[in-house]
C-alpha cells in the first residue's frame, strides 16, 4: 500500500475527528454566552440564595452535556467545558476558576453516560441518575465556597437538591436540543 492510499484510508476517519471536534468548539461557543451573559448578576444570586444560584447555574453546562450527546465521543462534555471555560474566563467574576466547576460537571455527565451507555435512548431514570451524581459532584465542590451564614442544615439540602435538580432538567433539555437538532438535520 502506498503513502497516497494509506493517507486516503485514513482520511474518512480524521475528517470525521475533525468535523466532531469542530462540533465540540460550536458547542461550547454557545454555551459561552449564557454564562458571560449572566455573569454580573451570578454573584449576586451565590450570596442571596445559594440554592436559587443551583438553579440558575444549571444553565451553565446545558450545552456541555448537549455537545457530548451529539458527539458521541467519550469525553466530549469535558472537553466543551474546557474550551467554554477559556472562552469565559475573562468575563466571568471567578476568572479562570470558572474551569473547576464546568470540567467537574463536564467529566461526571462523560462518566454517567459511559456507565449508562447500555441503553440506546436516555430515560427519565438516566436524567435523574445523571442528575444525582453531577448535581453531588457541583454540590462538593460548591460547599467549600459557601459563606458560614449559609451553611446551615435547611440551606445546604435546598442548594444540594436544587444542583441535582438542575442537572437532571439540563441532561433531559440536552436530549431534547439534540433531538431537535437531528430532526432538522443537523448531523
Amino acid at each position: 500500500m502506498t503513502q497516497q492510499e494509506r493517507a486516503a484510508a485514513a482520511a474518512p476517519a480524521t475528517v470525521g475527528l475533525t468535523r466532531r471536534h469542530l462540533q465540540i468548539a460550536a458547542f461550547a461557543a454557545v454555551q459561552a454566552l449564557p454564562i458571560i451573559a449572566l455573569s454580573p448578576v451570578t454573584p449576586h444570586i451565590a450570596a442571596w440564595s445559594p440554592p436559587v444560584y443551583a438553579a440558575v447555574a444549571g444553565l451553565q453546562t446545558l450545552f456541555v452535556f448537549a455537545a457530548r450527546r451529539m458527539v458521541g465521543l467519550r469525553w466530549a462534555a469535558s472537553l466543551t467545558a474546557v474550551i467554554t471555560a477559556v472562552l469565559v474566563g475573562p468575563f466571568n467574576a471567578v476568572g479562570w476558576l470558572i474551569a473547576v466547576p464546568l470540567v467537574v460537571a463536564g467529566a461526571s455527565f462523560d462518566l454517567m453516560l459511559r456507565l449508562l451507555s447500555r441503553s440506546t435512548s436516555p430515560s427519565a431514570v438516566q436524567h435523574v441518575l445523571t442528575g444525582a451524581v453531577v448535581g453531588t459532584a457541583l454540590f462538593g465542590i460548591s460547599l467549600p465556597v459557601m459563606s458560614a451564614e449559609h451553611l446551615m442544615p435547611g440551606l445546604l439540602l435546598a442548594t444540594w437538591a436544587a444542583r441535582i435538580v438542575a442537572s437532571a432538567a439540563g441532561s433531559w433539555l440536552a436530549a431534547r436540543i439534540v433531538s431537535g437538532l437531528a430532526r432538522a438535520g443537523v448531523r
